[in-house]
């Protein structure tokens, strides 16, 4: 048996997308049942996605990223992000974007804003130093926006928060707001 623990959500444990051994890109959205111990299906995906990130934020799931095959079977970016309500097992396009395209990022969630963290570009063929903060702190005034870059480029990389004092991390306020208002702080 798996242990998963209950504080994930009410259901336990949630993984979309991907690709199966025979190439197959999903659009799959499976929950696993700690009380039943098994997986199940839930709602699919809108969109099929490969080396995406998943968040989950106030009982929204957010997918952000990745890249689908289009009709020649050529990779593209996926830019748009879904999410998903875990109450309802309903999925909803979102009326933001991700402002670049990123692959195999690693995330984060801090006071209600998501962290998508490095990655990998299928355009350039190069790893990202790039960090794009979706903050959904406010309702009906949601926005992406960069954050600050990463010291080097890094794809697959495993990203959290760790609790800190204010004083002991003075460039935090760089993190906690957009780059194009941080003039006016």
């Amino acid at each position: 048996s798996l242990p998963v623990p209950h504080p994930l959500h009410t259901r336990g444990a949630e993984t979309g997308g991907g690709v199966t051994n025979t190439a197959q890109y999903q659009n799959r959205l499976m929950v696993y049942n700690p009380d039943q111990d098994q997986w199940l299906a839930r709602s699919p995906m809108l969109q099929r996605r490969v080396y995406h990130v998943m968040a989950a934020v106030r009982r929204q799931l957010y997918v952000l990223g990745g890249n689908d095959l289009d009709y020649n079977n050529d990779r593209v970016l996926v830019r748009h992000i879904d999410s998903y309500n875990m109450d309802l097992d309903q999925w909803t396009r979102c009326s933001f974007s991700l402002l670049t395209g990123q692959n195999e990022s690693g995330v984060a969630v801090h006071d209600d804003r998501i962290y998508v963290v490095g990655g990998y570009s299928i355009w350039t063929n190069e790893p990202l130093a790039c960090i794009q903060v979706l903050d959904l702190s406010t309702e009906g005034k949601e926005e992406v926006f960069y954050g600050p870059t990463l010291p080097f480029a890094s794809n697959g990389i495993a990203t959290c928060f760790l609790p800190a004092p204010h004083f002991t991390c003075p460039n935090l306020q760089t993190l906690q707001v957009p780059h194009h208002r941080i003039g006016a702080v």
